[in-house]
């Protein structure tokens, strides 16, 4: 594969979730689920600036009714498949063309039904390439003690859980991602900083459902509209220049959009 603009791509083939999680930031935009038409649409307009492509930026990639289908049409346009779950509908996941698959652990604090998808997960991906992702927040990570002890025991581990998080591996394929919690930005925040750096526009950009595209997956409301994939051409918005002034106030450390400097995540890099 030859070196592309973007790491990746976050395409949201749908906004609407089965569960309502307190970390999540609530949006008001229309809830809906993207055509294959649009996704197979939006496939040919990104194929030159990536080979990743993440089926999320809100929502639960599984609830779409043709999920199968958009992950085998992706595979046959040659892009590499990352979908993010809450693992409760995990079951309609049958095509195997995926790269990754991340589970967020945090949507529940039920250890058992943790520990079901997660057997689930490891029976899906056997005699495969697909890599297994299982994400924790970290004071969750710290706190359940139930949950490590799950954890221990499902992967045979003989150390205890603190003594693996820097290796990351539970096995083949399969990792543990654990990270802090983040804020969702938002323009109602008090805190403000307008110096830090993102990658966002320079390794990866976002494609809302209905095609707002955002510089992040953290933009889940729009705030910093782009353009719509549907309407403009993504060369043209990715000269424009708005988005060339966002690329170049990272360059120099200098936020430019005000929802970025609300942004704590930028605080990381």
């Amino acid at each position: 594969m030859k070196n592309k603009r973007f790491k990746k791509i976050y395409i949201e083939i749908t906004n609407i979730c089965n569960l309502s999680c307190p970390f999540c930031a609530s949006d008001n935009r229309q809830k809906e689920h993207m055509t294959l038409d649009n996704f197979d649409y939006i496939l040919n307009q990104i194929k030159e600036y990536t080979d990743y492509i993440y089926l999320h930026v809100k929502g639960e990639p599984l609830l779409h009714p043709q999920i199968n289908k958009f992950i085998d049409l992706a595979n046959q346009k040659g892009f590499l498949v990352n979908i993010t779950t809450n693992g409760t509908l995990f079951d309609r996941l049958k095509t195997k063309n995926i790269r990754q698959i991340n589970y967020s652990m945090q949507s529940t604090n039920d250890v058992e039904e943790i520990r079901k998808n997660i057997q689930k997960m490891r029976k899906f991906i056997t005699e495969t390439n697909i890599y297994l992702s299982l994400r924790l927040w970290s004071e969750q990570a710290k706190n359940n003690i139930k949950l490590k002890q799950m954890l221990l025991e499902e992967f045979e581990i003989l150390n205890s859980l603190e003594d693996i998080v820097d290796k990351k591996k539970l096995d083949s394929n399969i990792f543990l991602s654990i990270e802090d919690e983040f804020e969702w930005p938002s323009l109602d925040s008090n805190d403000e900083n307008e110096k830090g750096y993102c990658y966002g526009l320079k390794d990866q950009l976002a494609i809302l459902v209905d095609g707002t595209i955002v510089p992040c997956c953290l933009d889940h409301n729009g705030v910093i509209n782009l353009g719509n994939i549907f309407k403009d051409k993504l060369s043209d918005i990715l000269n424009s220049n708005r988005a060339k002034q966002i690329l170049e106030g990272f360059r120099n450390r200098k936020v430019s959009e005000e929802l970025c400097k609300k942004c704590h995540f930028k605080n990381k890099f």
